[in-house]
Parts: C-alpha cells; sequence; structure tokens
C-alpha cells in the first residue's frame, strides 16, 4: 500500500519547521519500505541570500537534510502517530553531487531502506531534477528508543 501526505501532514509527522521544513509533498510512501517526494527550490528560500549572492546554489547538504526527512518518514509508524517522529541522521556514506540545484528547480528524491540494525536503518537516496541525476549516496537514521 502506498501513501501520499500533503505538507500538512508532513508538518504532524516531523519535528521540523520554517526554515528546516525540506519537503513540500510526499508523492509516494511505503511505510518501512521506501518513499518519494519533492522539494521545491524557490528563490525566496533564505539560503540564497548567501549561497551564493550573484550565483545562486542550493546547498548540497540541505539536500541531505531534505532525504534524510523522507528517510524519517519511510521510518515512522503512520498507523499510529504519537506525535512527530524523532529520528536523528546518523551517518552519511558515498554522497556524490552530479548537478548543482538552482532556483527553479522540483528536486524528486527517492529513499529506499536497506540493512536495519539495532534501531538504524541504512537508505539508499537519489535526488532527480527534470529526470537528470543531481546527487545520490547512503544515510543512516536512527530512531531513539527502538
Amino acid at each position: 500500500m502506498s501513501t501520499v501526505l500533503t505538507a500538512g501532514e508532513i508538518l504532524r509527522r516531523l519535528p521540523h519547521r520554517h526554515p528546516f521544513v525540506m519537503l513540500d509533498a510526499v508523492t509516494e510512501l511505503k511505510p518501512s519500505h521506501s518513499g518519494m517526494a519533492l522539494k521545491n527550490i524557490s528563490i525566496s528560500d533564505p539560503v540564497f541570500a548567501g549561497h551564493f549572492p550573484g550565483e545562486p546554489i542550493y546547498p548540497g547538504v540541505l539536500l541531505i537534510e531534505a532525504a534524510g526527512h523522507l528517510c524519517g518518514l519511510v521510518m515512522a509508524d503512520l498507523e499510529e502517530p504519537a506525535g512527530p517522529a524523532i529520528g536523528y541522521l546518523a551517518s552519511v556514506k558515498r554522497f556524490r553531487f552530479v548537478t548543482l540545484v538552482r532556483p527553479g528547480d522540483q528536486v524528486r528524491i527517492r529513499a529506499t531502506a536497506g540493512t536495519r540494525f539495532g534501531g538504524m536503518t541504512e537508505f539508499s537516496v537519489a535526488l532527480t531534477v527534470n529526470g537528470a541525476d543531481v546527487a545520490s549516496g547512503s544515510l543512516v537514521i536512527a530512531l531513539p528508543n527502538s
């Protein structure tokens, strides 16, 4: 079964708030397995005031953060949400950036759960813009008390 989440539903399931709400929509969610999300890159994003003036480039570390938010949603219990899911980015592995992301781009993020160990799950993540690879790598997300 696949689930779709609106921006409001994302806010109910994650603890992040402006300016660190990194996802605009979740277009596909298979709990404990995988998900697909959208991040719209807007020139009005405060990060562009300093990254970089006259050459707006969306920071790679924020792309990793957006992918981490999707991974957290994949891990969260959607049937019994007891409040926002609190997860922690435990590891970033083999991440590579292929193309710059700029205002006006819509980033599609795919996350697929892999190896689980204790309360941690390793994810394979891929980010694209207009079907072209932007970045990819592995993230490990830890859920406390798991």
